[in-house]
């Protein structure tokens, strides 16, 4: 799948980079992922799994997990596990998402 490609090569996601992906089920984004723009992942309702391989990001955009899969999982790094938690808390997802190591 091309989004695949784009996910490990970019360094961050702009605004609303993959709104509304319906077939999206699974996403991986790469070591190099600085930022993630607010509604990247908006309204990708089959957003079932998250695994982020990056030990660098700084920022996750307002509204970037809203409407993904209500029990969804964002797989981090173990080192990373509570740095990344305040990171994604309040950024739309259900309170049923975990984030896991």
């Amino acid at each position: 799948m091309k989004i695949r490609k784009l996910f490990k090569r970019a360094a961050a996601f702009a605004l609303a980079a993959v709104t509304a992906c319906i077939k999206l089920s699974r996403a991986t984004l790469g070591k190099g992922i600085i930022e993630i723009g607010g509604k990247t992942f908006k309204n990708c309702k089959k957003l079932g799994t998250i695994t982020i391989k990056s030990t660098k990001l700084k920022k996750v955009g307002k509204n970037s997990l809203k409407g993904i899969k209500p029990t969804a999982k964002i797989k981090v790094s173990a080192r990373k596990l509570p740095a990344y938690k305040r990171l994604f808390k309040n950024k739309g997802q259900g309170r049923k998402v975990k984030i896991v190591k």
